[in-house]
């Protein structure tokens, strides 16, 4: 294998380990903003219950200033009815009262059930503050994660790129410029093996000329369809021979 290609491919090792370091970084902040989701959404299920309890308690107390008003109300049409010598107004106002009592028995009716209402959304409260504050915690515990990962990732991507630059200066200059064109393009490699008399990237069959020119490490060989750089490994000759035999 040609010296240059030996080159090549440790500082191809070192850039597509760049490129996945990279792209780690760059799925850092969905997965920052998934968490802030998920916390987002239990405290607003927690904050929602609260309100339909808040809501409870305040409706339950205009019932009681309306029960009270209608007791009132009652005690007012019983003093009237003390002062009354007519039948026919000592009735209208017992049916007045009639009316009174009754809506207060209407309105207690109610106020029970707000009561169990607000029992019911206590609990519900309780148990989603825990949901909450599991939720919290566990956030608090990825993104811990996720800054860990975060600072390591840059370290290791600036030591590979000083290693990358020590590498490169050792490099004929036109053959970093190739290789770094093609690199550029294909992303996933420039430079690949060839495999049983194919191309390593592209997958497909190579001319005969092309693979013996890769086997005799004659400078920067290429594919012609795809374009990146072809080398051969020795693994793949004693392979072939031993079909052959």
């Amino acid at each position: 294998m040609s010296p240059h290609i030996e080159k090549l491919l440790v500082i191809q090792d070192r850039d597509r380990r760049l490129i996945q370091l990279e792209q780690q970084l760059l799925r850092i902040p969905a997965e920052r903003t998934e968490i802030e989701g998920r916390t987002r959404a239990a405290s607003g299920r927690l904050e929602e219950l609260r309100l339909r309890l808040r809501q409870t308690e305040s409706e339950r107390k205009q019932l009681e200033v309306e029960a009270a008003a209608k007791r009132a109300q009652a005690d007012k049409y019983r003093g009237q009815q003390l002062q009354t010598k007519k039948n026919e107004e000592y009735q209208a106002l017992a049916h007045e009262i009639e009316g009174c009592e009754k809506a207060v028995r209407e309105i207690e009716d109610r106020e029970l059930d707000l009561m169990e209402q607000a029992e019911k959304l206590a609990a519900e409260i309780k148990a989603e503050q825990q949901v909450l504050n599991d939720v919290n915690a566990q956030a608090a515990r990825q993104r811990d994660a996720i800054a860990k990962r975060e600072a390591d990732s840059k370290a290791d991507i600036e030591k590979l790129k000083a290693e990358r630059a020590e590498m490169a200066g050792g490099v004929e200059e036109s053959f970093m410029g190739r290789y770094e064109r093609i690199m550029r393009h294909r992303r996933d490699a420039a430079i690949v093996p060839v495999q049983h008399g194919n191309c390593g990237g592209c997958h497909l069959q190579l001319p005969p000329q092309t693979v013996h020119r890769a086997k005799g490490g004659e400078g920067l060989v290429t594919c012609d369809e795809c374009g990146r750089i072809l080398y051969w490994i020795a693994e793949y000759e004693h392979a072939t021979q031993a079909a052959a035999r």
